[in-house]
């Protein structure tokens, strides 16, 4: 499927093309004097029918439309939700490479395959009947893989059902550091006017397990941090903790009333034997990011200073379940034991604590 990149030999003009478009971008500072220049000069150089450009976090979770040609505006939200499950953007990220294509790259099925499994996760929605989607024949995609990871995208749609060939490719691979350094350039400038999901650059969120999900909380895509730490697949649904902590935070938010990007809601949760901050934030359309940022501290099971107070293994797993708010029933479930043997292991943790009940078992177990 993939052409040899070192093949493909440019034509003077093109290489003329190439450095006129360069020498154009060096006066553009604004979002939409570069669209302009894309118009005008990229899609025709391309033989592309739109395109559009913006930024994400590092695992594309969370794009943002900066500007596009050709897409109209009401449809970006649509793009946006679409994204996250895009195979060529996920294929770009698990090979760490910076400009692929279908047909050169993917089969150009994978796009119709996702496309179409889009549009049956939201029956019903304002996306059903969005017709822009639809029309995407193939695609040309650059990315950058910092944080933010900048976004250029081409497409060619109905009408133009040609594939883009290994020359379109090694264009988009010559301008697309140019192209990343301009549009990076512009984002501070435009950035009161856009509420963008930005992460730090600084940061070591990309390395976080991070997963987008349903209201119901099934993971719709995930990061190679929370397949590893969960042994999950796309489809699969979260645990009883962290879907409690989803229902939770959707409960608190109101997201017709809210910007487009609210204020994460921030949780404890426990992995033994790590500990994580859980933050559930909204996602494009009804779907919902879930993070993990891991924290220096252990779980009450592997606590030393719970140790010195002589409980067993399986009443410090009771105490990392208390913790996190689960109530005996849930606890006896999840420990396979019975209803009554959870009750006499919390009795014999409060005797050898010399705690009288759960708020204060709850309170000690957060200050040690």
């Amino acid at each position: 499927m993939s052409h040899s990149r070192e093949s493909v030999s440019l034509p003077e003009e093109d290489y003329s093309a190439v450095l006129d478009f360069i020498a154009g971008m060096l006066s553009r500072n604004t979002t939409r004097s570069l669209a302009r220049l894309f118009q005008s000069r990229l899609l025709p150089l391309l033989g592309a029918s739109t395109c559009f450009y913006g930024w994400a976090d590092s695992g594309v979770f969370r794009p943002w439309i900066i500007d596009a040609v050709g897409i109209p505006e009401s449809d970006f939200s649509a793009v946006e939700a679409y994204f996250p499950r895009c195979p060529l953007a996920r294929h770009m990220i698990e090979r760490t490479s910076t400009v692929e294509s279908y047909d050169l790259d993917l089969p150009r099925r994978e796009l119709q395959d996702s496309v179409e499994s889009f549009f049956e996760a939201h029956p019903g929605s304002r996306f059903r009947g969005s017709s822009y989607l639809e029309e995407i024949n193939t695609v040309l995609l650059a990315m950058d893989h910092s944080e933010p990871a900048i976004l250029i995208g081409f497409h060619r749609i109905n009408g133009s059902n040609e594939s883009f060939t290994p020359r379109e490719r090694r264009i988009l691979d010559i301008l697309r550091p140019h192209l990343c350094q301009t549009i990076k350039a512009l984002i501070p400038k435009e950035r009161m006017d856009h509420s963008a999901p930005m992460l730090d650059a600084d940061s070591s969120e990309s390395q976080s397990p991070m997963a987008q999900v349903t209201a119901d909380s099934k993971i719709v895509v995930q990061n190679s941090s929370f397949k590893e730490l969960f042994n999950s697949l796309p489809g699969d649904k979260l645990g009883l903790a962290l879907t409690r902590f989803l229902t939770g935070a959707i409960g608190e938010c109101d997201k017709p009333s809210k910007p487009r990007i609210s204020e994460t809601k921030a949780f404890w949760y426990c992995r033994c034997p790590n500990v994580f901050q859980v933050g559930v934030s909204p996602g494009n359309d009804d779907q919902w990011l879930v993070e993990l940022h891991p924290l220096n501290d252990l779980c009450p099971a592997f606590n030393p200073v719970l140790s010195q107070y002589g409980l067993t293994p399986k009443e410090k797993e009771i105490c990392c379940r208390v913790r996190q708010g689960f109530d005996n029933q849930e606890i006896a479930s999840q420990l396979y034991i019975s209803l009554h043997t959870a009750k006499t292991h919390l009795k014999n943790i409060y005797r050898k604590l010399d705690i009288p009940n759960r708020p204060r078992l709850v309170s000690f177990l957060n200050h040690e």
